[in-house]
This record gives C-alpha cells, sequence and structure tokens, in this order.
C-alpha cells in the first residue's frame, strides 16, 4: 500500500511538473507574443463580442452554426466558447486569446491521462512531456486561430469514448461517450472527415462491447446528432441541396447559405496529391511564420520511425484503446486525401504522431531485457526534445517577435488610436488595404457595435467574398473615389505605402504603420 501511494505520489509529482513546464512555455508574454492581431483573430473575437451584445454574428444571423464571415464561413466555436471571457474582460488580445491558451496547457495532462489509461505510465509522461516542447503546439496555443482548438477537442473525445466503453459505468457512460467528438465538428470544418472514421474504427474494434450494450450505444449516436445537427444540417443546405429549405428559417439557430465554397477557395486549381506529399515528406513545413518560426521542424524531434513503432506496439496489445490514436492517424490521413494541406487544416495530425511517438518509446523501453538500457533511451529522448524545445523557445521569444509583427500587423490599434484622435468632425479615415481584411480589424478595435456597423457600411460580394467599402467615416479601399473629393482625410498607411494628396501632413508613426493627413485641395 506505501508503494502505491509513493508511486503515485511521484506520478503527480512528475506530471505536474510538465504541465507547469508547459504552462510556462504557453503563458510567457501573453498575450503580447506574437505582437498585433491576425484578421482570423479579430473576425472570431468580434462575432463572440456580437453574439454577446446582440445575441447574432456580424451580419445579423442569430446563433449560427457557421458563421459566413467573410463569405465562405468561419468555425464558430471558439467564438462561442470565447463570450464568457470577452464578457469578463471586454473585447481584447487578453480575452480573444485565453481559451486557446488554457487549451493548450490543459491538452498536457489530458493526454497524459489518456495514455497512461489506454497504454501505461511511460507512455503517458513521455507523451505528456514531448507535447509540452513540441514548437507546433507551443505557437498554436498561443494565438487564436479558430482551427487551432480541433487538436484539443479531438482529443477530449477520444479520451472520453476510450473511458465510456472501459469503464464499470459503462452503460451511464456510453450514451455521452460522442458529444465532444461532436463538438469537433464546430472547431473546425475540416473534423467532418476525421470524426467519423476514429469513431467508426473503434465501435467496430469494439463490437462486442456495442453488442452488449445496444442501448445506450444507441443513445450515443444519437446524442452525437443531436450535438452535430446543426452542422450536419449547414452541410446538407451547401454541398448538397445548394438551398435552403423553408423550415431551416423557423430553427432558433441559423443555417446560412455561403456566397462561396471554402473547398473551392483553397484548392485553386493545386495538385493534391503533389502538394501534400510534398507537405508530408518535408516535415509538415508549409512556410508560413505562424505555424512555426522559420528553421525550426513543426513537430521538434518527433518522427516517423518512432511513431511507426507506436503503431506496431499499439496493434500488438489488441487493445482497441491503445490503437484509438492509430484510429485517429488512420482519420487525419483520410483528410489529406481531400484538402491542400498546411500546418492549420492539417493539425488533426500532430497529437496522434506525438502520442504514437510515446507508445512507440514507451514499447521499446518495455521490449528490452536489460532496463537501465531502456531508461537511457527515454531519457535520450527526452532530452533531445527538450533541449530542441528550448533552442526553439530561445528563437521564439528573441528573433521570432520581429519576423511575426508584419503579418500580424503590430501596431496597428495604436495607428487607428492616433487616426481616430487627429480626425476632425466627421473627417473621412482611409485603412490601408494592405492590411488583410482591414475593416474587421478596425471593427475589432473600434469595439464598433454589431448593429451599427450593419446599419452603416456598404458591402457587396465579389468572387464569393464580401467586400466592406465602409463603416461609417471609415474607408477600406485604396482606390475609393470619395477620398479624392474631400478636402482632407486621416490615412493609415502601411509600409512605404505613399498616398496622391496635393499636401501630406505628418500625424504618428507606429512601427510599420504612418498616420498622416492628406490635403487635396
Amino acid at each position: 500500500m506505501i508503494g502505491r501511494f509513493a508511486d503515485l505520489e511521484k506520478r503527480t509529482v512528475a506530471i505536474a511538473a510538465v504541465t507547469a513546464v508547459a504552462a510556462v512555455l504557453r503563458l510567457w508574454r501573453f498575450p503580447d507574443l506574437p505582437g498585433g492581431l491576425n484578421q482570423d483573430e479579430a473576425s472570431a473575437g468580434y462575432e463572440s463580442f456580437s453574439l454577446l451584445t446582440n445575441g447574432t454574428d456580424r451580419w445579423g444571423n442569430p446563433w449560427p452554426a457557421y458563421f459566413p464571415s467573410w463569405g465562405s464561413g468561419q468555425n464558430v466555436l471558439l467564438s462561442y466558447l470565447s463570450i464568457p471571457f470577452i464578457g469578463l474582460f471586454g473585447l481584447s488580445e487578453f480575452s480573444v486569446r485565453l481559451v486557446p491558451v488554457l487549451l493548450g496547457i490543459g491538452a498536457v495532462p489530458l493526454l497524459y491521462a489518456a495514455l497512461r489509461r489506454f497504454v501505461d505510465t511511460p507512455a503517458a509522461l513521455v507523451g505528456a512531456g514531448l507535447l509540452a516542447v513540441t514548437p507546433w503546439h507551443i505557437t498554436a496555443s498561443r494565438w487564436a486561430l479558430e482551427s487551432n482548438i480541433l487538436p484539443f477537442f479531438l482529443l477530449a473525445g477520444v479520451t472520453v469514448l476510450g473511458y465510456a466503453y472501459t469503464s464499470s459505468r459503462a452503460r451511464v457512460l456510453i450514451p455521452f461517450s460522442l458529444v465532444l467528438l461532436a463538438l469537433a465538428l464546430y472547431a473546425y470544418g475540416v473534423a467532418i472527415m476525421v470524426v467519423p472514421v476514429i469513431g467508426g474504427l473503434y465501435l467496430a474494434a469494439r463490437y462486442r462491447t456495442v453488442l452488449q450494450n445496444r442501448l445506450p450505444a444507441g443513445l450515443s449516436v444519437l446524442g452525437f446528432l443531436i450535438v452535430a445537427g446543426p452542422v450536419l444540417l449547414l452541410v446538407l443546405v451547401n454541398n448538397v441541396l445548394h438551398y435552403s429549405p423553408h423550415f431551416v428559417s423557423s430553427l432558433p439557430f441559423t443555417v446560412p447559405k455561403f456566397a462561396s465554397s471554402r473547398l473551392d477557395q483553397i484548392s485553386d486549381g493545386q495538385n493534391l496529391a503533389e502538394l501534400n506529399t510534398h507537405f508530408v515528406t518535408g516535415g509538415f513545413g508549409d512556410g508560413y511564420l505562424w505555424t512555426v518560426p522559420s528553421g525550426f521542424l513543426v513537430l521538434g524531434v518527433i518522427g516517423f520511425p518512432l511513431a511507426a513503432l507506436g503503431v506496431y506496439f499499439a496493434a500488438r496489445t489488441r487493445s482497441p484503446e491503445a490503437n484509438l490514436f492509430t484510429f485517429w492517424l488512420i482519420g487525419a490521413v483520410v483528410l489529406l486525401c481531400v484538402v491542400p494541406a498546411n500546418g492549420n487544416r492539417a493539425n488533426a495530425l500532430f497529437v496522434p504522431l506525438v502520442a504514437l511517438t510515446a507508445i512507440g518509446v514507451s514499447g521499446l523501453y518495455r521490449s528490452m531485457a536489460d532496463r537501465r538500457t531502456g531508461r537511457a533511451v527515454v531519457a535520450v529522448v527526452m532530452a533531445t526534445a527538450l533541449g530542441y524545445g528550448a533552442l526553439f523557445f530561445h528563437d521564439y521569444t528573441t528573433r521570432y517577435p520581429e519576423q511575426i509583427a508584419q503579418p500580424f500587423g503590430r501596431g496597428f490599434e495604436a495607428a487607428l488610436d492616433s487616426a481616430d484622435a487627429a480626425r476632425k468632425g466627421d473627417e473621412p479615415v482611409y485603412v490601408s488595404d494592405r492590411f488583410p481584411l482591414n475593416y474587421m480589424e478596425t471593427l475589432f478595435y473600434l469595439e464598433a457595435d454589431p448593429k451599427d456597423f450593419q446599419a452603416n457600411s456598404e458591402v457587396s460580394t465579389v468572387g464569393g467574398v464580401y467586400q466592406v467599402r465602409n463603416y461609417r467615416n471609415y474607408y477600406f479601399s485604396g482606390g475609393e473615389k470619395l477620398l479624392d473629393s474631400v478636402p482632407s482625410y486621416v490615412a493609415v498607411l502601411r509600409g512605404d505605402e505613399k498616398r496622391a494628396c496635393a499636401g501630406v501632413e505628418g500625424i504618428s508613426a507606429h512601427e510599420q504603420w504612418t498616420v498622416v493627413r492628406c490635403v487635396n485641395h
């Protein structure tokens, strides 16, 4: 008994230490690193603000199953989860990034819990340690791209699923076993290709338990369909029927009909097989700084050989739960057959690769007759991962802030505040169209009332994308003719951008931004 308590205490201290490391790596200089705000973050945060204040998205849709956003849609779960934090702390970078960073930290002990229950303690500690220092996971936890929370909900979903079917209270828990996997569909739309594979393969592997619990298993499928119903209806409307049936308008939530297909937009005539093969064989690098800083591998020291060993050792156990991460990996590979991959769209791949690497390391450890050699193997893997993570984090906190400043528009909030303060009466403000979705960032930092935005903006659709000409006296196109017809206007310019004015009065400078007054006559 004393030995058991001692082992429990050691395990508790170990996972607490690993979680503390994960928290430090994700909270250091939070939320100011990365500085500025990506347009997707601004969009997701403003949708939360709109739902909180008006019960609609920014276009006036009550509680949508998916945001129309810029025309082709945006995932809703992060925005819904962020509502209470925005209610408490206001609309800010802090409140918008709080959910991702909390889920990012929470994923580490959650992976530990899943691997310990389904495999063994060594795999659990290795898996949690690897995830804590993985460059991709650290980076993804620190900014609020809505798709970044998908890995957490898939991890939570497989953990609950496996636990429910192996619990002594299985008949009570099984009816709820698919709820979190259903929620994952709202985290990122591509989950609709991954979740059925995970659930289908696991339930097939557990068919005897399913047959012994027909009613609870049937209720779990019913629960899945109820929770997933709005997003499944969305797919029906946009991808099957291509119109909205009359009854849809009577629902308590909105099922929007999109102006364009997101899959068509991202495909853009690319050779899918060639693109995704290059992505996988190139170590999942996509060249985008918001995935990982340049010069670093997305998954650090984690590679295919140890993950392949993990698949082997998991298969040897013949345990459906130990193979859940293999099922998950298969679902993510299916995704690669449909969607052009980058670090965001393929993020469903990464956690199962981390977990299977941990299972592989644990399998090596247990298969070695000399346990000292086994411990040395584990120590080498973890020391290498920790060292690589330390090099990554040093770069992330020194060189990376300047690298990411331009893509994230660092300094824009200060420039917009300066422009707003410098305005004379109803003088127009031009916001540089070199900033993607410049209207979205403007609405976010102004905390513009969504109803006021709907009533005082001019919107058109071009190529399936919503184009916002103006919000009140803020204008978002460099070619706006009104700006040439007024005596003067304030311009928020980016980089070396210039305006053809009779005269230019400097107002202020903020990193990559310059605020000037353009005098026409």
